[in-house]
């Protein structure tokens, strides 16, 4: 079975501020292989421009499969994307569609970057790196999990979160909304590590709640809905970021201030504008939270929440919250709030969001995302007056693939055929891109993950039946060419085409053949391939487990390698009669075979 996954780029012609943007890669993952499968529908990818202090970006892409689990890709060269870990499937019974969102962060302030989700019936969890430069570990166990200890309840999910110093007092919160099986334990939360873990080890660590503000008790802000999202904002420009609360309640918002150290305040609820509904009377949400930027450069940031459009009136509408200077955060109302109307574009909901630069015009782009026709949208600021609704350009930056298709119906009309198409409405989930860089080239990238694209084409032979008066319809499934779940899209000023073939690598790439002749005496040679430049190490084992001879520990160039085994040990003794275990270790992953050595 071909395992190695193609990632297509395809650079495509926009109008978009005169510019080009590029599809630079696109993840099909094989429908044949669990692993490639999982990754067919992915609902949130986490980025870190720098994980190890080596200079090179990290994508962490959530996975429902086995009960939800992430994996962390490397950018290995300019075609190439390789996965380097795994997380282990979760304790049972996890599942419920999670996680949802994933993120590097450094929660226990040690300098070691963690990859963090949260898990159902179980809390975050938590694996830290294990410092050794280019390990790429993060363990087989979390360093940490907060876990019903610290929350009312763990079940559920959590579709966005975020880890900063929120508060100022230099050290890293976790913020997060959380949305359990019961509505009594909704709630948004601030949590804050106790000492430090380490890789598989939690050591003496703990945490500690610095704020939560539950359903029950929190009725008069608007808290009577699915806690949807939590993120932070610079909204007065001064001291320390606020966060934003939103939840399923007529696309409610609240403002949480921190005013010191571990040291919170909800808004004041003395004169009713403690909280806005976003759309009025209509019960629309933005499904997965939103996110913070400074478009004008005045030192104070807007925040942009998409609209899941549950009501049918509000298409279209990206909610933009805002502060004048010296107005107080502590309160919101619609002088608060300005609508940026996308809905010449959008048919139904929008989902994700990001910001950058992506035609380099030196104007901020604020980007959502949704289905087919409307994949990217840009919402560009113009100046002047940025609650006026017309000094914003709204573009279409990336529309989709036109030729990932759901169904293909052929019809026979007497004679006269016809072909019917029709195209997947896969959506683009919680896209990541804030001046992002991926590939270190010098031009903006955005990383879009997918939902809801199929792993197979229903095709459809539809021909006229003269006896029948009517069409007989006979149809079969056919796998999908283009089973993308992630691709990467590319600003560039170039105004020519261009193409390149990228890879997506995966364990299997790798490959170790059974050595030859087999059984041997007294030489044997051992052929492996390696898709990429790599670190490589390949040993020999005895049948107790026993190492016996490294034959191979550097780096080796991409290619097939043939090795010779004189059935010798480290000290250049021959071995005895009997079966050996040879292993080829690349990264975090290793394939072995077995052999028979005869005299």
């Amino acid at each position: 079975m071909k395992t190695m996954l193609t990632v297509l780029a395809l650079f495509i012609l926009t109008t978009f501020a005169t510019s080009q943007v590029t599809v630079s890669t696109a993840y099909n993952y094989n429908s044949a292989d669990s692993f490639q499968t999982a990754l067919g529908s992915i609902r949130g990818v986490g980025y870190d421009a720098d994980l190890m202090g080596d200079g090179v970006s990290a994508i962490a892409a959530t996975n429902y499969n086995l009960g939800g689990v992430v994996h962390v890709f490397a950018a290995v060269g300019n075609d190439s994307i390789e996965l380097k870990w795994t997380s282990p499937v979760p304790p049972p019974p996890a599942g419920g569609s999670t996680p949802r969102y994933v993120a590097f962060g450094d929660l226990d302030n040690d300098g070691l970057k963690e990859v963090i989700y949260q898990s159902n019936e179980n809390g975050f969890l938590i694996y830290e790196w294990d410092g050794v430069p280019g390990s790429w570990n993060f363990g087989t166990t979390p360093s940490q999990i907060i876990d019903g200890t610290y929350f009312p309840a763990v079940s559920g999910y959590t579709e966005e979160f975020e880890i900063l110093d929120i508060d100022g007092d230099g050290t890293n919160e976790l913020i997060t909304s959380m949305n359990p099986a019961s509505s009594a334990n909704d709630g948004f939360f601030v949590v804050s590590a106790v000492g430090e873990w380490a890789t598989d080890d939690p050591g003496f660590s703990g945490f500690t709640v610095e704020f939560q503000a539950l359903r029950p008790d929190y009725g008069d802000y608007g808290l009577g809905g699915s806690p949807m999202g939590m993120f932070s904002a610079q909204l007065d420009g001064v001291g320390n970021r606020e966060a934003i609360m939103h939840n399923w309640n007529f696309k409610n918002v609240t403002v949480l201030r921190a005013t010191g150290a571990d040291t919170y305040e909800m808004a004041d609820n003395t004169n009713g504008k403690q909280n806005y509904f976003l759309t009025g009377e209509d019960d629309d949400v933005a499904l997965f939270g939103g996110i913070a930027c400074d478009v004008n450069g005045d030192g104070r940031e807007e925040a942009f929440l998409p609209t899941y459009n549950q009501s049918g009136n509000h298409v279209g509408e990206i909610h933009m919250i805002h502060y004048a200077d010296g107005q107080s955060v502590s309160e919101i109302d619609s002088t608060n709030v300005t609508v940026i109307d996308a809905s010449e574009f959008f048919t139904s909901s929008s989902f994700g969001y990001g910001f950058g630069d992506i035609d380099k015009d030196g104007n901020v782009n604020v980007y959502t995302s949704g289905a087919y026709g409307t994949n990217v949208v840009s919402l560009e600021f113009q100046g002047g007056d940025l609650t006026d609704s017309t000094n914003w350009l709204v573009e279409v930056l990336y529309a989709g693939e036109p030729t990932i298709l759901d169904a293909i119906t052929y019809k026979d009309s007497l004679g006269v055929l016809d072909t019917i198409k029709t195209v997947n409405t896969g959506f683009v989930s919680k896209l990541y891109g804030q001046y992002t860089d991926f590939d270190k080239d010098g031009l903006e990238d955005i990383i879009l993950p997918y939902q809801s694209v199929g792993d197979s084409i229903t095709v459809t032979n539809s021909v006229w039946n003269e006896d029948s008066v009517k069409f007989i319809d006979t149809s079969y499934k056919i796998v999908n060419p283009k089973r993308w779940s992630l691709r990467i899209i590319e600003g560039t000023k170039s105004t020519a085409l261009e193409g390149k073939d990228v890879t997506v690598i995966t364990p299997d790439d790798y490959k170790l053949n059974q050595n030859y002749p087999n059984p041997f005496n007294p030489t044997t040679n051992i052929e492996f391939y390696l898709p990429i430049k790599k670190n490589i190490t390949l040993t020999i084992y005895n049948a107790m487990g026993q190492k016996v001879k490294t034959l191979v520990n550097g780096l080796m160039g991409k290619g097939n390698h043939t090795i010779q085994w004189d059935a010798t040990n480290e000290s250049g003794v021959k071995v005895a009669t009997g079966m050996y275990i040879y292993e080829l270790r690349f990264g975090n992953f290793k394939q072995s075979k077995r052999m028979m050595l005869v005299k």
